[in-house]
């Protein structure tokens, strides 16, 4: 719900960067829609390229950059920083789960095998 909020946000923030017509902008289309939107907040959720993608904004003139500075930093704290860390305490709370279930006792036993002395190795 809250990918969906910033995906939608960002399409009017960075209205100029899609419309700016520069060759050098790698991210100039990154919220030209809502499917790229998507992704670029995805790629955000991974901190990757998310300074790259504000100098492009500082570029382009008549985008508001305290703006768009604070929508990049919001979802990096909220997204990167509090997704992956319930997604880790999720995974670790079901594998402790896992491992409480698993009784000791429903093992099966293992059978031991005795040899004769008088018959293993003998000359």
């Amino acid at each position: 719900m809250l990918m969906y909020i910033y995906a939608v946000t960002g399409i009017p923030l960075f209205k100029e960067q899609t419309q700016y017509d520069a060759e050098n902008l790698t991210y100039g289309k990154s919220f030209d829609g809502i499917s790229n939107s998507f992704s670029t907040i995805f790629i955000l959720l991974t901190v990757d390229h998310w300074y790259s993608l504000l100098e492009e904004g500082w570029k382009v003139p008549g985008l508001n950059k305290v703006a768009c500075g604070a929508f990049v930093i919001s979802w990096i704290i909220l997204g990167a920083f509090i997704f992956r860390n319930l997604f880790v305490g999720f995974m670790l709370e079901l594998q402790r789960n896992q491992k409480d279930s698993r009784d000791v006792t429903q093992l099966p036993e293992i059978e031991q095998v005795f040899w004769p002395g008088d018959t293993l190795f003998r000359y």
